[in-house]
């Protein structure tokens, strides 16, 4: 009702002022025929009420649909309402199909992009691997050099797949009984060398008794986002990389922490966002902005609270609180 009266606030006005002139008209008269002007009123306002009444009857389908746009589009009625209501809702369900019709077009041309970048991060993996078994020998500074550069591209690839695999959590989850210590360990051995080229230590504080509920694979892929980032942001050499675990009324509490730049202040609120990088992405080339997206969405999905508190010059700690 209240859309109706909005659309038709013109005729109300048009209305009224017919109604002033009306009585302007009557007043130049000096009003010798008050009783003329009474009915002339009430057969206007008759009138009015009248127009308003068939008017609001003809429309009131549309306009219920308009104050609902929460409504699935696909419900259409075209056999309900006036001739213009029904010629409405058949216009509705043709720009719905057409809709439909482009989508599912969209839809199969980025699955047939996701399954392109599947078989080719898995390609590529086949060389990476390669060259890992031929750059074996850590004597040689040239061969070391490599193997650095082909973890950044397996940290790369796997980041692409990772991102891939989100849209089909559901299809590649697998909940099990597992040991934190376990886990967080196999995610540092993954990166020490990572850890040995900065020169920086991790310093792992969990009891072995934790045991929790998760996926194991999408877990060590989350901290080794954490861990990838805490090392990326910890210039000085000889610094620690702390994570620790403490068990509180219904979580566990898992905590990364570096002492590295920090994050300012300001870009804390966005850090989440995908491909934000913030003033920190200015000074290292290599921020892409996905990390602690990818962190986010994977706490989320697997129903983990994730909060950061950082201060630029100290340093970042991430908090993890994973149901026990």
């Amino acid at each position: 009702m209240r859309l109706f009266l909005k659309s038709h606030i013109s005729f109300l006005l048009f209305a009224l002022i017919l109604a002033l002139s009306t009585v302007g008209i009557f007043w130049l008269d000096g009003f010798r025929n008050g009783r003329l002007l009474l009915y002339v009123l009430f057969l206007w306002t008759v009138l009015a009420i009248v127009f308003l009444a068939i008017r609001y009857a003809g429309y009131r389908h549309i306009y219920k649909r308009l104050q609902n746009p929460e409504q699935v589009a696909s419900e259409f009625q075209p056999d309900k309402g006036s001739a213009f209501s029904q010629a409405f809702e058949y216009y509705l369900a043709k720009q719905y199909q057409a809709y439909q019709i482009d989508l599912q077009k969209w839809r199969s041309k980025d699955a047939d992009r996701n399954i392109f970048i599947n078989q080719w991060v898995h390609q590529m993996k086949t060389p990476v691997s390669v060259i890992e078994l031929m750059t074996q020998n850590q004597s040689d500074p040239t061969l070391r050099s490599i193997q650095e550069e082909t973890d950044r591209i397996k940290q790369g690839l796997d980041t692409v797949l990772y991102t891939l695999r989100l849209e089909t959590f559901e299809n590649d989850f697998v909940v099990e009984y597992s040991d934190l210590r376990t886990l967080v360990t196999e995610a540092v051995n993954e990166h020490k060398r990572l850890f040995i080229r900065q020169q920086l230590y991790p310093k792992v504080t969990i009891d072995e008794d934790f045991q929790f509920e998760t996926d194991k694979k999408w877990f060590i892929f989350m901290l080794g986002q954490l861990l990838t980032n805490a090392i990326k942001y910890s210039p000085e050499k000889g610094s620690t990389i702390e994570i620790n675990a403490v068990l509180e009324a219904k979580y566990c509490v898992l905590t990364v922490r570096d002492h590295g730049i920090g994050i300012e202040k300001a870009d804390l609120p966005r850090v989440l966002r995908p491909f934000f990088t913030g003033e920190n992405g200015r000074k290292f080339q290599e921020s892409t902005g996905m990390g602690l997206f990818l962190v986010s969405e994977i706490c989320q999905k697997l129903g983990y609270g994730l909060s950061i508190e950082s201060e630029v010059g100290i340093g970042t700690t991430i908090l993890i609180r994973m149901p026990k």
